[in-house]
């Protein structure tokens, strides 16, 4: 396959993933909470849908064309986030007079941050091609879905 026709293929799996997103986000929204008619949950079910997508499809895209460095570097930035905001959680937690209703407990903050620095890792392998891309992306993966799991515990 030529870049063209990967670049083309994403966009078009891009567009379409959205428009079926939006016309479903609300049957979605009645189906789980049916009590709650609010469009800035909508709203937010579509923008954030779209985002994710979004993400997904260039990350493919880029893994089908080879770009291990920006990949790696797409990684890094993402557990960078992660990282910074799991130290900044617990730095309001313990240091400010921060009392959220809602408290993410401190081992999940701990654990975030370990897993955020192991994806950092695993990112400056790719760009050190020491680590197989496919390989690398599926483990940073797991990494993100075990952080969201823990949310739930």
């Amino acid at each position: 396959m030529t870049k063209r026709k990967i670049i083309i293929n994403h966009s078009i799996i891009f567009l379409v993933l959205s428009l079926i997103l939006f016309f479903s986000a609300g049957s979605i929204l009645n189906k789980t909470v049916p009590e709650i008619e609010n469009v800035r949950l909508w709203m937010d079910l579509v923008i954030y849908g779209t985002i994710l997508i979004l993400i997904l499809t260039s990350v493919s895209c880029l893994v089908f064309l080879k770009k291990h460095k920006i990949i790696g570097l797409f990684i890094i930035l993402i557990n960078l986030f992660w990282f910074w905001l799991s130290i900044y959680l617990l730095y309001r937690y313990h240091i400010t007079d921060y009392y959220p209703t809602f408290r993410i407990a401190d081992w999940i903050l701990i654990l975030h941050n370990v897993l955020a620095l192991v994806g950092i890792i695993i990112g400056y392998k790719i760009i050190t091609s020491k680590l197989n891309l496919k390989k690398a992306v599926l483990i940073d993966f797991i990494l993100i879905i075990l952080g969201v799991i823990s949310y739930q515990l």
